[in-house]
């Protein structure tokens, strides 16, 4: 014997549903729900997913609190005091711009953690700072094929763990790195200088932009791509 359909219990051969009711659905008017398989009238609801009745209780002050106050932070979920970011996300993105992804309404994902892809290049892609606009703009108005923050891992010594580095762009043809500095602070020259020698370790070539190369982009990368 043939199934019989969900809805209306006519035979439905080898199918869930009856013809009829397959046109229902088609129309919207019959649905399947996702949590349990169950086929139901769309209008009446899954009668096995229906959310319970809520009894109604007497008025008490917690009942009484602002629906702000029950808010989490929108990026990891925690609680937020009614706002709609926590101290500690507020804080780490507070000068970033950083794209969200929200995922069924109930997931956050950061898509990009340095945050700050304001500028846009002639190819469309977002980077962040106005030198690196340039920079890519040139590659891409050169035709040269160019990958913006390449990830590049290395093993820290000290602890064991694989880290990550993330130049600004990386040149396949070329097999070039090339890095845009624009502060010249001692710290950031040091922390320069130690990436310099993990890239140095792991045998890649890395050249450093300046202001001073920035005014005269092909002047500076065209001798880089000679054979």
């Amino acid at each position: 014997m043939g199934k019989t359909c969900a809805i209306c219990g006519k035979p439905s051969g080898m199918y869930p549903l009856c013809t009829a009711c397959f046109k229902l659905r088609d129309a919207g008017e019959i649905t399947k729900c996702e949590d349990c398989g169950t086929w139901y009238r769309t209008k009446d609801g899954c009668p096995n997913c229906k959310p319970k009745p809520v009894k109604k209780q007497a008025k008490t002050e917690e009942a009484e609190t602002p629906a702000s106050d029950e808010l989490t932070c929108i990026i990891c979920g925690k609680p937020s005091n009614g706002k709609h970011f926590c101290l500690n996300c507020y804080h780490k993105y507070k000068d970033r711009a950083v794209d969200i992804r929200i995922i069924h309404c109930m997931e956050t994902k950061v898509l990009d953690e340095y945050g700050n892809k304001t500028y846009k290049c002639d190819d469309g892609r977002l980077v962040r700072s106005r030198a690196e606009a340039i920079i890519c703009s040139w590659l891409y108005n050169q035709k040269i094929r160019v990958k913006y923050e390449e990830t590049v891992y290395y093993k820290d010594e000290k602890t064991g763990e694989i880290k990550e580095l993330h130049p600004d762009f990386y040149l396949p043809d070329y097999d070039l790195y090339i890095e845009y500095n624009e502060i010249t602070t001692s710290n950031y020259k040091k922390s320069k200088e130690f990436t310099q020698n993990i890239y140095k370790q792991q045998g890649k070539k890395v050249v450093i932009m300046t202001d001073e190369e920035l005014q005269d982009v092909a002047a500076f990368i065209k001798p880089l791509l000679i054979p």
